[in-house]
């Protein structure tokens, strides 16, 4: 298995149609997100916010990417894309919430997968997961550190 970085940040804003990135299936490798780490680098306040992972059906069209980071760099690039912005937004599988996180905008939170509790992304076209703003007391700057397995 190969290990993967993306990096990316966005102002935490409520949508039930943008996400705050996607990382997307290739047709020919399943894959693994096993690390997640959110945190604001906004100048400090008492915000609340509530962020999770949904499926996407269908990938939309990205107008913007992050080029993941091969974590041992003997390793080829990575085939699963890491969408920032899009053109046409993915679709987003209704109830399909595998992963729900909610701290406050002064903590950093970070989630890894127990061995065999990754969160999985089939190998079918425009499959993947998207990070959701669901709540937010007020809106800021977060960054986000995602690793996955190809």
């Amino acid at each position: 298995m190969r290990r993967y970085a993306g990096f990316s940040n966005a102002t935490n804003t409520v949508s039930t149609t943008v996400p705050m990135f996607t990382i997307v299936a290739a047709t020919t490798t399943r894959g693994r997100v096993y690390d997640f780490m959110s945190g604001s680098d906004a100048t400090p306040a008492d915000a609340a916010t509530k962020l999770g992972f949904r499926r996407i059906s269908a990938a939309g069209t990205t107008a913007s990417t992050v080029t993941p980071n091969a974590l041992d760099p003997a390793d080829p690039a990575a085939l699963l894309t890491y969408g920032l912005t899009w053109n046409i937004n993915p679709t987003i599988t209704a109830s399909s919430e595998v992963l729900q996180v909610a701290h406050n905008q002064r903590a950093t939170f970070r989630w890894v997968a127990q061995p065999d509790g990754e969160l999985i992304i089939p190998a079918t076209s425009g499959a993947g997961l998207a990070l959701m703003s669901i709540v937010a007391s007020a809106t800021a700057n977060y960054a986000w550190t995602s690793h996955w397995l190809e």
